[in-house]
């Protein structure tokens, strides 16, 4: 069951990082991934500067997703439980931040 959680974590990081791709490629702003579902994205003030704040961060979280979550699944397998539990503390601990620089964004760009 681990295994689930682990790979869900890590498919969850794959598309943090596809959304990033997108959002610098094609200016693609997701409502509900790169900015709160509230939000109307027509009417953000700087669309270029909430691309430029939120990719490198938005990647970031995308690619630590995907680390987390495959070392989830090697300690597992590995019998280490206790930094199989450190890893869920970790995917916390980043949805946590990224939240906060969201919002921080949010004053600034919207």
């Amino acid at each position: 069951m681990d295994h689930i959680f682990d790979l869900a974590i890590a498919f969850c990081g794959a598309y943090m990082i596809y959304t990033a791709v997108q959002l610098k490629a094609n200016g693609v702003i997701r409502p509900g991934i790169v900015v709160p579902r509230d939000i109307n994205v027509k009417s953000i003030r700087d669309r270029e500067g909430l691309i430029a704040y939120t990719f490198p961060r938005a990647l970031l979280q995308g690619v630590l997703l995907v680390l987390v979550g495959f070392a989830g699944i090697v300690f597992n397998l590995m019998g280490q439980g206790l930094l199989h539990v450190v890893t869920y503390v970790a995917v916390l601990v980043i949805l946590l931040v990224f939240t906060m620089i969201t919002e921080k964004g949010k004053r600034k760009y919207y």
